[in-house]
């Protein structure tokens, strides 16, 4: 141990703000790996609250642990983006407060790289939950395992679904050549970092689950409005399609994919997400993106129709809330088709 103390070879950046008994149990599990050689630097968003002292006690009992307080909150993306810009260690993973490592993450990440040296990245399996701790998916297990080389990776995310960064361990080397997190990206900045990624470098992939990720209500995971998607998602398009260091074809694909998802989000997520949240000038604002931006004007005509109508009849908003919380449910349905084993790494999420 003296030796994994001296030198840590991984740096685990955990942004927090104002959740520290979710954070108790995020830096335990890092505590938990098989593999000891890491850091677990965690950035406080001026919680003001009892964060200080929950990270101190544990700290005392294990010197990996180090604390930085902001003076001043300046908002979850610049926090993980403060945290990445002091990786000094070969390697490195980042998770929010409340997520959760499974035991072997580290030890199994490496061995990848270990077994694929070229590789930039090593991706497990995420485990998506709800915060009542029910499983709802897990893009990664329908990878190619092994070897992923460019363009094979960003394909297979724009296929499969992209990993959840919590449980991918990075080597620093990307963020020296790709660069960190794009701000203007906002909401899917970690999507955004992960393409740029893949349409470069190698990534090796392992289908064994490697973190839980917790779509906890309150936190920026949850959020899905209209500032969530506009305009972040066009820079992210443009971030890829732009880039002429990747080939023609693949930036050609992965723009025609991901503005079909844009649109999408416009019209489900931030349009009549909007209105199932009484917000309707962001429905609106979907709506003219829509048909300014992308001449989908039935989309557009659609959502300023559905907003008039919820505005002023309380039926029309309850039957449109109804139908969100069916597709909420048809999702859970679908989750049953998950592994079953899923199902038994879900107690580490106890408090």
């Amino acid at each position: 141990m003296p030796e994994a103390i001296s030198k840590p070879l991984i740096t685990t950046i955990i942004p927090t703000y104002r959740r520290p008994k979710l954070l108790r149990r995020a830096i335990r599990s890092v505590l938990a790996q098989t593999y000891p050689h890491f850091q677990v630097c965690v950035y406080d968003n001026a919680s003001r609250d009892e964060t200080p002292s929950v990270v101190d006690e544990m700290a005392r009992t294990d010197c990996r642990i180090k604390y930085y307080c902001h003076p001043e909150n300046i908002g979850g993306l610049k926090n993980f983006i403060y945290g990445m810009e002091g990786v000094e260690t070969p390697f490195f993973s980042m998770f929010s407060d409340d997520d959760v490592l499974l035991p072997d993450f580290y030890q199994t990440a490496l061995a990848g790289f270990e077994k694929y040296p070229e590789a930039m990245l090593s991706v497990l399996v995420t485990i998506q939950t709800d915060d009542r701790g029910r499983v709802l998916g897990a893009p990664v297990r329908k990878w190619p395992p092994g070897l992923n080389r460019p363009p094979e990776g960003l394909l297979a995310m724009l296929r499969y679904g992209h990993p959840e960064w919590t449980s991918v361990l990075f080597r620093r080397e990307v963020l020296e050549m790709v660069g960190g997190l794009d701000e203007e990206t906002g909401g899917p900045a970690d999507l955004d970092f992960e393409l740029r990624a893949a349409a470069r470098f190698p990534l090796v992939v392992t289908l064994q689950p490697g973190a839980i990720f917790v779509g906890h209500r309150g936190s920026d995971s949850n959020a899905a409005g209209f500032d969530w998607v506009w305009p972040g998602w066009l820079k992210m398009v443009r971030n890829l399609t732009e880039d002429e260091r990747i080939p023609d074809e693949v930036r050609t694909l992965a723009g025609r994919v991901l503005t079909n998802r844009l649109k999408k989000r416009l019209f489900v997520n931030a349009g009549f997400g909007s209105l199932a949240q009484r917000n309707w000038p962001d429905a609106l604002r979907a709506a003219d993106v829509l048909s300014h931006h992308y001449r989908q004007n039935f989309r557009a005509r659609l959502l300023r129709i559905a907003t008039g109508v919820c505005r002023h009849l309380p039926l029309a908003y309850y039957l449109l809330r109804v139908s969100f919380t069916l597709r909420r449910s048809l999702r859970r349905l679908k989750s049953k088709q998950l592994p079953k084993e899923y199902t038994t790494f879900i107690p580490q999420l106890k408090l």
